[in-house]
Order: structure tokens, then sequence, then C-alpha cells
């Protein structure tokens, strides 16, 4: 119950992401989001399988030991962070208006 309790976060976490990720797909097909979405939507696939690993390695007797797997849980944060920051800089570029004055 305890290995439970210590991956179940990174476990919703998972799932979230992963959902997240699912119905922004389905949104920007459908015409309810714009295409800037799509990279929201691909950048929460590496935190969805980084957020996976670190729920597989959240205890000492876990799936994996987490030194095999740590280089990749940054890669993949770092990548899905970069990303999301790329999708709010695309969302506040569209967002401001500036006007010019004369």
């Amino acid at each position: 119950m305890d290995t439970l309790l210590r991956a179940l976060p990174y476990y919703i976490l998972t799932v979230a992401a992963l959902g997240t990720m699912i119905v922004i797909f389905l949104s920007v097909l459908r015409g309810m989001y714009q295409r800037r979405f799509l990279i929201l939507g691909a950048g929460m696939l590496p935190l969805a399988v980084a957020f996976f690993l670190i729920a597989a390695t959240a205890t000492p007797s876990g799936h994996m030991d987490r030194t095999e797997v740590g280089p990749a849980i940054r890669s993949l944060a770092t990548t899905g962070g970069l990303l999301w920051l790329l999708w709010l800089a695309l969302a506040v570029k569209g967002a401001v208006r500036v006007e010019k004055r004369h």
C-alpha cells in the first residue's frame, strides 16, 4: 500500500497529461481550437512519459531503478516543458494586440 501511495500522484499526472493531449488533438481536429494548440498537446506526451517513469521509480522497490532512467526523465521533462513554453509564448502573442496611435 505504501508503494501505491508514493506513486499515485505521478500516475494521476500521467493520466491527466495523456487525457489533456487526447482532448487537445480531438478539439483541433474538430476545429474548436487553433492549430497552435497542437504544440501543447505534443508537449503533454513527453511529460506523461516522464511522469510515468517517475511513478515507476517512486519507491526503492519500484519497477526499475531511477538511476537507469534519470537522464530520460530529465530529457523528456525538458522537451515537454519547452514545448509548453513555446505554446504559452504563442498564446500570449496571439492574445496581445499592439495598437499604434498617431
